[in-house]
Parts: structure tokens; sequence; C-alpha cells
């Protein structure tokens, strides 16, 4: 026997048959078939390599091709049946995220399966209510969840029956606030193209949309990272007005509203005060509030006023205002130099509109930050509080972009209802996954989108009544390995 046969493991071996070899691939291990001929010129035997026969594991033994897998039923009978679906996502729904499943199936017990299958197809495929029949018929989850199929109309009446029941739906979302959670809160937009919606007002969202539309209110924590409460909004209701009520109605004490820096305002400062809400507001660098003077007299860093957020060094100080608000002040030096050079460098670039005048106007504006709070706590704290809120933009990005739910041409308010708890579900999926990748450390190298896209090579193919699991790329296994996804 060759040295290269010998140096294969033992429960790789034992699968080599007489006409076969080993190889090892980037370590993994493949039987292929191979035959002896008679070479003329050469006028001596030599091996032909033929076709892969399938992979092998320690695991799982021998694990066959499913190209070959299908020429041996055509060899040895009729093939009646073939067909193909798509199972990665289909397995990773069924295990991985089974504790959103659990909590639907208690809530919602008849029609927790529909709600996963149509979140399942707004997950992976964005696809509209009419398309979600086609693609549950090409997707294994329905043998996994143990339910036949339903078409557009089912489908509908699926999303109208969840709507109209507020209080299951209330239900399902407490299960995910935990006790002494730190919440933050936050809203967007979302435009409508129904007459027929209540809800759709005409508001203003940027750059100077006026379009009918409602506003999508979310409840964040900050313990788990992790969406658990929305409320649908008429689109012109200001979000103080309803923020209080939100919070009463999903149960909690305690919350930090944290805006972006379009919200503030007098009235809006004084609203959150009414309503005894805690809020953390970020202002426009050239607000009359801020003093710069210690920036610009040098004395801004001084003794140890400063702390290390994500491996950078941010000075900061504080004043206090009236009715006990405390606004402030952060300078992140890095980002100072880096807006500054930027700046300069546009002067040439863009002279339409940058200056060198301006930039003396501007220069003890870059890298800072200004946070106005009714919160009795550290610079430190509040600097880090607000931060958290990017989590929260990258879901909002995560739902209007990657789950394309921007928009909705909804017709029924109650339908629209249950459309926008299933894209909830849809977006605690994404969030899942992301928080799966940062934790790893994978997200420089893979996003929530390609995980999904990855996944979905993974396919089950129907040979003649079975099931078998069809090849995938290296790229997809690699992945399954990092994630410990059981496939």
């Amino acid at each position: 026997m060759k040295k290269s046969q010998t140096s294969h493991p033992l429960w790789a071996l034992k699968f080599r048959k007489e006409g076969t070899e080993l190889r090892c691939i980037k370590g993994r291990y493949y039987l292929y078939a191979y035959k002896t001929v008679y070479d003329k010129v050469k006028q001596k035997p030599k091996k032909v390599s033929g076709p892969i026969l399938g992979s092998i594991t320690e695991k799982e033994g021998f694990i066959p091709s499913a190209k070959r897998s299908l020429e041996s039923s055509a060899n040895t009978g009729p093939v009646t049946a073939i067909r193909c679906k798509e199972y990665g996502v289909s397995s990773l729904v069924t295990s991985a995220l089974t504790e959103y499943s659990k909590s639907l199936a208690k809530v919602f017990i008849e029609d927790w399966r529909k709600i996963i299958a149509i979140a399942y197809c707004r997950f992976i495929y964005r696809c509209p209510l009419k398309s979600i029949p086609f693609r549950l018929d090409s997707s294994y989850l329905p043998q996994l969840l143990d339910f036949g199929h339903f078409n557009e109309k089912e489908a509908s009446a699926t999303l109208n029956r969840i709507g109209g029941q507020p209080e299951k739906m209330l239900q399902y979302m407490k299960s995910f606030i935990g006790a002494g959670d730190h919440i933050l809160m936050d809203a967007t937009n979302v435009l409508s193209y129904s007459k027929q919606i209540s809800l759709a007002k005409k508001g203003y969202s940027n750059p100077l949309n006026f379009d009918p539309q409602y506003n999508l209110m979310y409840i964040y924590s900050a313990d788990s990272r992790m969406p658990v409460y929305y409320k649908l909004l008429p689109g012109n209701i200001r979000e103080v007005k309803a923020f209080k009520n939100s919070l009463l109605e999903a149960g909690l004490q305690k919350a930090i509203v944290i805006a972006d820096k379009g919200f503030y305002s007098e009235a809006n400062v004084v609203l959150l005060l009414e309503e005894l809400l805690n809020f953390i507001l970020p202002l426009r660098r050239d607000n009359a509030l801020i003093d710069y003077t210690a920036i610009q007299t040098n004395s801004f860093k001084k003794g140890a006023n400063y702390f290390i957020h994500e491996k950078r060094p941010v000075w900061h100080t504080n004043q206090k205002l009236e009715n006990g608000l405390m606004l402030h002040l952060f300078l992140d030096e890095p980002l100072r130099v880096k807006e500054e050079n930027d700046y300069l460098l546009r002067i040439n670039t863009h002279p339409e509109s940058y200056s060198i005048e301006k930039y003396h106007l501007k220069k003890d504006h870059f890298g800072t930050i200004a946070l106005l709070t009714n919160l009795a706590t550290t610079d430190q704290d509040v600097y880090q509080t607000y931060k958290s809120r990017m989590a929260i933009e990258i879901m909002f990005d995560g739902m209007k972009n990657i789950l394309d739910a921007d928009h909705t041409y909804m017709q029924n308010e109650q339908t629209l209802q249950g459309w926008m708890f299933v894209n909830h579900i849809t977006l605690q999926w994404y969030q899942h996954l992301y928080i799966e990748l940062k934790t790893k450390n994978l997200l420089r190298k893979i996003s929530v989108n390609d995980y999904i896209q990855l996944l979905t090579d993974v396919k089950k193919i129907l040979i003649n009544d079975k099931w078998h699991l069809n090849e995938f790329t290296n790229d997809t296994k690699k992945l399954i390995e990092k994630l410990k996804i059981k496939i």
C-alpha cells in the first residue's frame, strides 16, 4: 500500500474498497472511483481516476454524492421523483432560532407555524405576500414544521387574524423583556401607499418627504441588545406624546429616550420633562447651549478628565443648566484630527461648499459630541449609553434595507398590523445572527445577509421518495463549522 494511503486515518480508510481511492482536500476526505487500463504506448497498466463517490467524516461516515446517488438510482431503475428544496435556513430556523418559535407557540397555538413560515419568506427573500406560497413550495421548512401548503389567500387571512389579536402580540413581545432591563427607545417612519390605512398621515421625513406615513416606535433592550417591543403610531403624531403610553403598555417602569440630532427642540424637552421620561439628546454642533470656550483656550484637556472607549481616549466636561438638565461635552481627538483633515482636503476638491473662512468658524467643533440629559450620572455613563444607540440604528437599517420594510402597500389596517408583527420576528432573527457574528468576531468577514445567502446553498434533493443532503460550497461548510450550526 502506498504511503499516501496508509497516512489516512482508519475511520476514512475503512470506506476504501477495490476500485476506489481516498483523497484529502483541504482537510476533508473524499472517495473517488478509479479503474486500471492498459497503456499501449508505455506498454504497462495505468490508473484512470473516475468521478467522486462522496465525502467521509469521522462523525457521519460516508456521505454519498447527490449526483452519484441520482446516477445510481437511474442505473437501478427509473427515477420516479426528483425535487430540490432550500434546507440550510430552514434548519437554522428550527434549531438555532427556536426560542422565538417556542414563545410564538405558547401564544398563537393555532397559527405559530404559519407565522414562522411567512417570517421565513421575508427573512430570506424579502418577498411580498403574493410570493409566499411559491417560496414555501421550494423550501424544506414545511416538512420540518409539519404543515401543508397554504396559498396567498390563507397567508393574508393568517396576517389579518394575527393583527386582530393585539393582546397576543403584546404577550409575545413581553416575553422578551427581562426584569430590570435597561431599555432604550426610538422611532422611525414607514411610508404607506394605501388610502385605506387610518394610521397613514402626512408627516415629515428627510429629505423633505411629506408623503403619507406612519411611525414605527421601538423599545430596545440594552442588556440583550434585542428589539423587544414596537408600536405603530399615526404619521402626524410626535413620538414624545406616545412614549409614555407605550412604556405603560409594555409594562416598563424605566426607559431612556435616545434620539437623533434632529429631535432636539425646547418644546420636545418640555414634553419629555412633563411626562417624567429620562432622555439623552444629542445637540447640533452650532447649538447656542454649547460652550466651546475650553476648547478655544486649549484648557479642555486637564487633569484626568478622560476615559477610554473602544480603545480611544475621550475627553469630557459638563455644565449644569436649568430644570435639572446637564449638558455633557466630549472630545474625541482621533475623530477631531480626521474631521479636520477631511475638511481641509475638501477646500480644494469642493470649493463651492468649503472654504478656509468656514474652517476657522468650525475648527473648534471638530471631534465633539454634546449631549443634553436629565440623568444624574457620570459623563462616561452618558456617553456609553448614547453610543449604544448605534445598535438601534443598525437594527433599523436591517429592517429598512435588509428586510425591505421601509414602505408598505397593505390596504387593510388589521392585516398591516399582522404584517408588521411578522417583520418584528424577522428583525429579531436578524439581530440574533448579527450578535452571534459580532460575538465570534466574524462581522469583518461576513455580513448577516451573506450568512443567510450562504446557508441557502444548503439544499435537500428528493430522489425516489428519499431526501438526500446535497453538497455545498467550502465557504458554506466553514461557516457552518465556525458557527456550530446543526445541519
